[in-house]
């Protein structure tokens, strides 16, 4: 496996307090997702990063990750369980653009899985 898909891998299975040292200083996210009202809403800076991931529980199962020079695409589905015990499912493709081995940028489109409650 190459360096850029084991930096992803690890990305998606570190806890959001600990990504610091895999994102670049000036990293950025930008999200779109459906039934999400801040769809395209982008976040800037590794605290704002590990900040919009918040502390809720997370269980992400990558499905696919192909490679094309410093960009990666992961997709996969994820099990969200909220703080107020709420738990939704969403379908994910994730475009990460790398640069010195960090993680520059972050497009994440999801959608909201029909038999989430």
């Amino acid at each position: 496996m190459s360096p850029n898909k084991k930096l992803i891998e690890t990305v998606v299975a570190t806890a959001p307090s600990k990504l610091g040292p895999l994102l670049a200083d000036d990293v950025e996210w930008v999200e779109w997702a459906d039934g999400v009202p801040a769809s395209g809403a982008i976040t800037r800076g590794k605290e704002a990063f590990v900040r919009n991931y918040g502390d809720d529980e997370l269980h992400s199962q990558t499905t696919r990750l192909i490679e094309e020079g410093n960009v990666v695409v992961a997709e996969g589905n994820v099990v969200v369980r909220k703080k107020d015990g709420r738990t939704f499912r969403v379908h994910y493709c994730n475009i990460y653009e790398l640069q010195d081995g960090k993680v520059k940028r972050k497009s994440s489109y999801g959608a909201l899985l029909k038999d989430s409650p």
